[in-house]
């Protein structure tokens, strides 16, 4: 028979040896038993960490990049209790770019809490509530946002897209000529205009006013996904007033008429 306590021996040996050897790489370096932080952000100060991603956060922002920005932001207020206002207004201004509708509401609606004399916080939930279809919300944020920046042409646009959705129309276009006073050749604001002036039942001039919105299609910057571009308000513009122009011949047929009527007139009346 072979003798199998020696190897035995050895194998526990080995195994001793290797535990000693873990646990005194863990005493040295405690870190590594706990394992990655809760946040998975590397092992610096909390304030250096919400610093960088703040600047992240800016950097994406400014390059229109919602998703990223977006990101940021939710990890700025999930590891900062006392995030700043603008932190959780362009949190909820890219939700808004994304789509994200709801989300983009409760976010902006935080921002205002945090500090409600900004008028920019007002406008971002304003046009939020639009997207929403929530008109009379949407005009009420306009409204409080002129109290605080009176020159707000960003704010008529929205009364005025609010108003339209109320279904009043005239109004609408009061306030869309006031930003459009405001700043005039906005893309933006023509193409509300010309919206409200198909409403209107006036199709030539809304096909003026989106024809000057599509030469400066350039510069159009969607409040939302859902917002229909001039381009397209166009192209319905065109087709509503061409539906709408009485036949050539119809209108020929009637200036003849009108001038039969009126030779007859003075023909009678100079036989009087």
């Amino acid at each position: 028979m072979k003798n199998t306590t020696s190897p035995n021996r050895a194998l526990r040996a080995l195994l001793a040896l290797l535990l000693i050897a873990g646990l005194a790489i863990i005493s040295a370096h405690p870190a590594a038993a706990a394992g990655p932080t809760a946040t998975g952000l590397t092992a610096v100060p909390a304030e250096l960490n919400i610093t960088r991603a703040t600047a992240t956060m800016n950097t994406a922002f400014d390059e229109g990049n919602w998703p990223r920005a977006a990101a940021y932001a939710e990890l700025i207020t999930k590891n900062d209790e006392n995030a700043p206002a603008d932190v959780w207004c362009k949190w909820g201004y890219s939700l808004r770019k994304m789509g994200k509708y709801d989300e983009a509401l409760a976010a902006a609606t935080v921002s205002i809490e945090k500090n409600p004399d900004d008028a920019a916080a007002l406008l971002n939930r304003g046009y939020t509530y639009l997207a929403l279809g929530e008109y009379q919300n949407a005009r009420l944020d306009a409204e409080e946002a002129l109290q605080i920046e009176p020159d707000s042409a960003s704010a008529y646009n929205i009364i005025a897209s609010g108003l339209l959705g109320e279904g009043d129309a005239k109004n609408a276009l009061v306030a869309v000529d006031t930003a459009l006073a405001l700043q005039p050749d906005h893309v933006n604001y023509l193409n509300t205009k010309g919206v409200i002036l198909m409403e209107l039942g006036k199709y030539s001039d809304a096909v003026t006013t989106l024809t000057r919105a599509v030469e400066l299609q350039d510069t159009y910057i969607a409040p939302y996904p859902d917002a229909i571009p001039p381009e397209e308000n166009l192209r319905t513009a065109q087709k509503l007033y061409d539906e709408n122009q009485a036949p050539v011949g119809l209108i020929i047929a009637a200036a003849a008429l009108i001038l039969i009527i009126g030779a007859g007139a003075i023909f009678l009346q100079k036989r009087k």
